[in-house]
């Protein structure tokens, strides 16, 4: 299909061409379906809206190519007065955004799938209730529709086809970062700094994630409306920094990045009669630390598998479309509720209260720190936390580790 052209008729809709999308698209191309995908954008995986960060066991999993992603092995937390440092070397990784991208487009049209950019999607189309299409704008702006027995909606944070269903509404918490792309020959390509506090980034945090060749993303993130604050009267706080002086001796941006990242808790209910939600569009996120991209690249893949059972079904089976509900919440729920959890509490902190944290953290191993980090959040976690750290039951923390054991449990 060229960009000036429109399919007439697919099995599976799939809106947006992120992680989530495209994951989708080639899962459900792979099983048979006729997959379209709309992306709005005049190319994939740009503008970029996210740091990247990620980690080398799911990039394998999906088997993204190493060239794509840089492996980084230490990092560094921040608080007003405190500081740790931790390495967990073959871990974490910082990703290639448009290169990652790219490639699982390309993954996507090779099994059968194919992408219509510059195609905005406006609407669902509706009959009795059930989602059987969308209407669209092509490149020239001329009107179309194009249906199909199931739609994924992966717009993202605007989640244009659940929301205007009626399946999900508007995000009223989010995260709001912005980030400069820095080429930085001093800075160790081997480390990410987090950065706690309010001088810096209130009601969030800052980062700094080395991706490779002596380029480093620099980032602030904060919560609205937790507050009222911009990320980007923060930014050169971040670079100014006295300890990072040395690291950005010589910088200077490259790119400039904005993003928003839903703060909601995972949505109770990710399909509608002839609609999946997947990644963003879903809060299939991680808001302990803002991550999305791998929660979407499972989340898409799950939605593509069961949409293309779904298009064979006639009228499409519920019960094929809340087996993507249930496995989804079996394999992430848990998790991802307690990410919240979490999310809510400590986008409040004070800054004497991080450098608490920051104290408390520095008594756990590496390994506990890591499974924090990529939200592993099981029992064994928090009574190995407890075990290390008996006082942390006999201050502010107690009800806030006995609730995560509930709720771990559950």
């Amino acid at each position: 299909m060229t960009e000036s052209s429109a399919p007439s008729s697919c099995d599976v809709i799939i809106v947006g061409a992120g992680p989530a999308g495209l994951t989708a698209a080639t899962a459900a191309a792979t099983a048979g379906a006729k997959t379209v995908v709309f992306e709005r954008q005049n190319e994939i995986g740009y503008p970029i809206h996210t740091s990247g960060a990620s980690w080398i066991s799911d990039m394998r999993e999906f088997d993204v190519p190493e060239h794509l992603y840089h492996p980084v092995d230490r990092a560094v937390f921040f608080s007003p007065t405190e500081e740790l440092d931790i390495s967990y070397p073959g871990a974490s990784c910082v990703l290639d955004i448009r290169g990652v991208y790219q490639y699982l487009a390309e993954r996507a049209i090779a099994a059968g799938a194919t992408i219509a950019l510059r195609h905005r999607v406006d609407q669902p189309l509706l009959d009795s209730g059930r989602v059987t299409g969308v209407g669209f704008r092509d490149h020239t702006g001329q009107a179309n529709e194009l249906r199909a027995p199931v739609t994924i909606d992966a717009s993202g944070y605007s989640r244009t086809v659940s929301n205007r269903s009626g399946l999900a509404p508007e995000f009223h918490r989010y995260a709001f970062g912005a980030e400069y792309d820095l080429y930085a020959p001093n800075y160790p390509q081997d480390t990410a700094y987090f950065i706690m506090g309010s001088q810096l980034a209130p009601n969030g945090y800052a980062w700094l994630f080395a991706r490779g060749k002596g380029r480093v993303r620099v980032g602030v993130g904060v919560i609205h409306p937790d507050t009222k604050s911009d990320p980007r009267t923060y930014l050169q706080r971040v670079i100014r920094m006295p300890q990072l002086a040395n690291q950005l001796r010589g910088a200077s941006p490259v790119e400039y990045h904005t993003g928003l990242f839903p703060s909601e808790p995972p949505a109770k209910r990710l399909w509608a009669p002839g609609l999946l939600l997947a990644g963003d569009s879903g809060a299939q996120g991680s808001t302990f630390i803002g991550e999305g991209i791998r929660f979407a690249m499972y989340a898409g893949r799950m939605a593509g598998e069961v949409a293309a059972k779904v298009s064979t079904q006639s009228e499409g089976s519920v019960k094929t479309l809340n087996d993507y509900d249930r496995q989804w919440h079996k394999q992430f729920g848990r998790d991802l509720d307690l990410s919240y959890f979490f999310n809510q509490r400590i986008a409040a902190f004070s800054d004497d209260r991080w450098d608490a944290v920051l104290k408390t953290l520095s008594q756990l191993s590496n390994k506990q720190i890591l499974q924090l980090l990529r939200c592993e959040f099981t029992p064994q976690l928090f009574m190995g936390i407890a075990t290390r750290v008996p006082s942390i039951l006999a201050k502010g923390s107690r009800s806030l580790i006995k609730s995560a054991l509930r709720r771990s449990k559950g």
